[in-house]
C-alpha cells in the first residue's frame, strides 16, 4: 500500500496505527523515561509509535523523513534490519 506522508498524517489515529502494523516494517524499539517507542519504515518515510510505559496504551504517532531523527535509534538498529 502506498500513501504519502501528508495523506497518512491526515488519517485518524487508529487507521495510522493499523497501517503501521499491517504494512509498516518495524525497525527498532526503545524505552525512555515515560514511553516505549517503536520505529517503523513506511513507504518513503518513518513513523514512531509511542506507548505509555506504565499502561501500555498507544499515545501518539509521529511521522518524519529526515534521517537525523534516526540517530536516537542507532543502538537498536542492526545492519540486517537496514538492509531489508
Amino acid at each position: 500500500m502506498y500513501i504519502s506522508r501528508d495523506e497518512y498524517d491526515r488519517k485518524p489515529f487508529l487507521i495510522r496505527q493499523g497501517a503501521l502494523r499491517i504494512w509498516g516494517l518495524l525497525l527498532a524499539k526503545r524505552v525512555d523515561l515515560c514511553r516505549v517507542r517503536e520505529l517503523y519504515s513506511f513507504n518513503n518515510f518513518f513513523a514512531e509509535l509511542c506507548y505509555d510505559k506504565v499502561t501500555g496504551k498507544p499515545m501518539c504517532i509521529c511521522s518524519f523523513s529526515k534521517s537525523e531523527r534516526l540517530m536516537l535509534y542507532l543502538k537498536e538498529l542492526s545492519s540486517d534490519t537496514l538492509n531489508q
